[in-house]
């Protein structure tokens, strides 16, 4: 099964919402003091760092592949 250009769409606005919710949570836990330690509280924020990264990669790809479709449609 193919994907629509609206499912790209729908997929970009997904990772774009999740990019800003964990961005955050960085802020979050950096802002606020916790009951973690700080051993745990860099763990879990290079762990929400990594899927942001994750998450912006993939938002990235799918933007890339948007403007290439639009590129074709205009020749």
């Amino acid at each position: 099964m193919a994907i629509t250009r609206e499912q790209i769409e729908a997929r970009k606005k997904r990772l774009h919402e999740m990019s800003m919710g964990l961005g955050r949570e960085v802020v979050a836990i950096d802002e606020h003091d916790d009951p973690l330690l700080y051993t745990e509280r860099r763990a879990y924020l290079l762990a929400i760092l990594q899927a942001l990264s994750g998450v912006e990669a993939a938002r990235v790809v799918l933007a890339k592949a948007t403007h290439r479709h639009r590129d074709a449609a205009r020749k």
